[in-house]
């Protein structure tokens, strides 16, 4: 069923996407899932009231079903097509932070991540993604398999690490998202709240040396726009522990700017914050185990 709702949807034009994508994200909302937790999130990160929060929701439901539409269409993806969505700025501003140590790309549930992820891939760039599984076995096959046929490596998520210092000394691309919740990780602001977040990402800077670069594909009317920040100035002393707690907080944010100015585009449904208090420096278990790195 997947792969035949994957080869219809090669066959809709920009504006059908839109259309479908509204559609299939009206579907969801009407359906209510995770109507609630997006509406309160909302409300508590932007300080909207539930009448404006439900507004905005509507809308980042509506995204969120196109950007299950794209990723049906994937598949048809050829290279001339994936430079045409990134542009070729972007890909050569991501070539030339490539300087042997590989990249380490910042991504976050914004605009369409999966789709920079394939898009980059097609277009020739050695992309790999650290990722979650999806609960649903069959779902998963088919998401895992998506990114895969478009050249994406994946990278699972527990049992990474040597897997990712190989790749960053292969001068490749590494992308992580951190912008869900860790259960293991540290406890940092994220839109104004204490959110647990993955260490993963300062310790592999940090190891490596290599650049950690932002990057995000967003929505700009039928088409995109691929936004490739300058690297992130890590913070870099003798106390390892201060270190991983501020340049996570300064990934966090990084997404939590680009999230108020396109707030649409966001993952909203996500359960981000699952902690309390305040976010003192130090907090989580940066000391977890080294060979957990937490992706998409």
């Amino acid at each position: 069923m997947l792969s035949l709702l994957a080869s219809l949807a090669g066959r809709l034009s920009p504006a059908g996407v839109r259309r479908w994508g509204a559609v299939l994200g009206w579907l969801v909302w009407v359906v209510g899932v995770r109507r609630r937790v997006a509406v309160g999130n909302i409300g508590r990160a932007l300080g909207l009231g539930p009448r404006a929060a439900r507004r905005l929701a509507r809308r980042c439901y509506r995204q969120l079903g196109r950007t299950m539409v794209e990723f049906l269409r994937v598949g048809s993806l050829d290279r001339h097509g994936a430079r045409r969505i990134l542009g070729e700025g972007p890909l050569q501003r991501v070539e030339a932070f490539r300087q042997g140590k590989g990249v380490l790309v910042l991504g976050a549930h914004l605009g369409n991540w999966d789709l920079l992820a394939c898009a980059a891939a097609r277009a020739g760039l050695p992309v790999n993604v650290v990722t979650r599984e999806l609960k649903s076995s069959r779902l998963n096959r088919f998401w895992m398999a998506q990114r895969e046929a478009c050249g994406v490596r994946l990278l699972p998520a527990e049992g990474s690490a040597k897997a990712v210092l190989r790749a960053l000394r292969r001068n490749e691309v590494v992308a992580l998202v951190l912008d869900q919740h860790e259960p293991d990780g540290l406890v940092v602001p994220f839109l104004g709240r204490p959110a647990a977040t993955s260490a993963a990402l300062a310790r592999l800077a940090r190891a490596t040396g290599a650049p950690v670069v932002p990057a995000f594909l967003l929505r700009r009317g039928d088409g995109y726009r691929a936004r490739v920040l300058d690297p992130v100035e890590l913070r870099r002393s003798e106390d390892r522990r201060r270190d991983h707690w501020e340049n996570t907080a300064r990934f966090n944010r990084i997404i939590e700017q680009e999230v108020r100015a396109r707030p649409e585009q966001w993952f909203w449904v996500h359960r981000r914050w699952k902690v309390g208090g305040a976010p003192a420096e130090g907090a989580g278990r940066p000391g977890v185990a080294p060979d957990r790195v937490r992706g998409t």
